[in-house]
């Protein structure tokens, strides 16, 4: 073969090379360029499933929500029935031994010193002492404290009572929603995978190309 020759295959080949190249490129360029597949449709049940999981989740939030206010007033009704109960046993405790008077505890004392020195006698005492008693009035002034007392240790125990109440039946309520919540949750979850699982072996037993439908009769 000539030298001629020789240099117009080797043009050739040089060609044919940067043809294929030019067309593998074009090839990759389209394959970038491609738009996506569009998403396939989801089915309208397992939406309806998906969405109805997500207002059981808020419901079962929300439910969460009120039974945490509900601890907080079952605490703080607990504090006011151990402070009313703290002023009703005070005020038992203030008529079992009297008004808290310095002067009368400070003659009670001397007289009782007295008698054990034998300068007053037994009888003389106790006249002291009931000088010393609170009075009737006093006395009924005691008695109405107690009573008022009790009273509103009474009302905050029940308080306390139907707060606790109503925070246990929140909390299981909170508890029921949860699990309703997951239950929804799976059912939908096994509702999209049973339904991607569906379309996937459509489209295999359609094959490449082929459009939904019965088979033509031949």
């Amino acid at each position: 073969m000539s030298g001629t020759g020789i240099e117009a295959a080797q043009i050739s080949l040089a060609l044919l090379l940067f043809a294929v190249l030019a067309l593998g490129a074009l090839a990759v360029f389209a394959g970038r360029r491609s738009p996506a597949p569009p998403a396939p449709e989801v089915a309208p049940e397992v939406v309806e499933l998906e969405s109805g999981a997500g207002e059981v989740w808020a419901a079962a939030q929300r439910a969460v929500e009120v039974a945490d206010a509900a601890r907080e007033r079952a605490t703080e009704a607990n504090g006011v029935r151990d402070e009313a109960e703290e002023h009703y046993q005070q005020a038992r405790w203030d008529a079992w031994t009297g008004p808290k008077d310095e002067t009368r505890t400070l003659v009670e004392r001397a007289a009782l010193e007295a008698y054990r020195r034998g300068d007053i006698s037994v009888d003389q005492l106790n006249r002291i002492w009931q000088h010393t008693r609170p009075d009737d009035a006093e006395v009924e002034q005691m008695d109405q404290d107690i009573a008022e007392a009790k009273l509103r240790y009474e009302e905050a125990l029940v308080g306390a009572v139907a707060e606790r109440r109503n925070a246990h039946v929140a909390e299981v309520a909170a508890e029921v929603l949860a699990e309703e919540a997951r239950i929804a949750e799976d059912e939908a979850l096994a509702a999209r995978i049973e339904a991607e699982a569906a379309e996937g072996l459509s489209g295999l037993l359609q094959g490449p190309g082929e459009a939904p439908g019965p088979a033509p009769r031949q």
